[in-house]
């Protein structure tokens, strides 16, 4: 009776830190998050269309939405993504149009072991931003390691056009 209460307890303590989901995030792939600028805030942008350039299988993230901020996929196999933005300006006037642009995302691919919990994933670390300016001003790296946490990676800035 003596050496129960410490079993007891011991199993309890086990069965306690086992139980532990804060380890993982809930963004369980590493994906880059782009948040969209509009002059020198963030802002919703309208009337967006993202699709992945070369991926397998649908690779359409957006569909004329409105967005504040979208994950960008990387293929861990290559090296390179590319995806085609576009995006409407001035609808609603005679002058509409839809501006097309390109982002290249260049990076390296690093297999990582979070946890028992989490398993394996992959880390990127971002070494070269590219895009057209149609419709973008330009792209700034916020993290060049991409994780999985919350936190913006890109910050694309849109041209703020007055149709």
């Amino acid at each position: 009776m003596r050496f129960l209460l410490p079993i007891v307890l011991v199993l309890a303590a086990l069965c306690l830190t086992a139980c532990n989901d804060d380890s993982c995030y809930d963004n369980g792939s590493s994906l880059p998050l782009a948040a969209f600028y509009l002059g020198n805030g963030q802002q919703t942008i309208t009337g967006l269309t993202i699709m992945g350039i070369g991926a397998p299988g649908d690779s359409l993230l957006a569909d004329s939405s409105a967005l504040k901020e979208v994950y960008l996929p990387l293929r861990a196999s290559v090296g390179t993504t590319r995806y085609a933005i576009s995006r409407w300006v001035g609808v609603g006037t005679a002058m509409a149009q839809q501006l097309h642009d390109t982002l290249t995302l260049d990076y390296e691919p690093i297999a990582y072991f979070h946890s028992a919990e989490c398993g394996a994933m992959y880390n990127f670390n971002l070494h070269d931003v590219r895009c057209t300016i149609n419709g973008i001003d330009s792209v700034v790296v916020i993290t060049p390691l991409v994780t999985n946490s919350r936190t913006p990676a890109l910050r694309i800035y849109f041209t703020n056009f007055s149709l």
